[in-house]
């Protein structure tokens, strides 16, 4: 007697295989994506170094805001505060005299798992947690500074 087609256990076996491929592969691709947008939030905040010099040179102090730079300084969108799947804040410090931005994932874990904070030093720091904030003056401690 000739046998035609799968067996029930082979077709299962089949199936398993392909969720064991599929697992892998979208881990992969979440994690590909994470470090993507953490790359793009570090060049908007390597950019917003460059922008927030030019602010102060115009208008002798630091921005209040993203948006009150506007896009006349940021021109890539940034002043809406959101951008590579995070989320910018820019607090000004000192009466104008210092600033820092602080960019964190809008969906930890999903969009980014670490947080980013720019001052008016030009360093870029980084950090493990997912969540930080900034008072405008100094970024907060347990930062790792990033090199150029």
């Amino acid at each position: 007697m000739s046998r035609r087609g799968f067996t029930l256990v082979e077709l299962i076996i089949v199936i398993v295989i392909i969720g064991i491929i599929a697992a892998i592969s979208t881990s992969s691709l979440l994690a590909a994506r994470v470090r993507a947008n953490e790359g793009g939030a570090q060049g908007a905040l390597k950019s917003l170094q460059s922008s927030t010099i030019a602010y102060r040179t115009q208008e002798g102090f630091y921005p209040v805001s993203l948006a009150a730079m506007g896009s006349s300084y940021l021109g890539g969108g940034l002043e809406s505060g959101q951008a590579s799947g995070y989320s910018f804040e820019l607090r000004q410090g000192s009466g104008g005299e210092s600033f820092t931005c602080t960019a964190v994932p809008r969906t930890p874990n999903f969009t980014g798992v670490r947080s980013f904070c720019l001052d008016a030093y030009n360093v870029i720091y980084t950090y493990d947690s997912s969540s930080i904030s900034a008072d405008g003056v100094n970024c907060p401690p347990g930062g790792t500074a990033l090199s150029s």
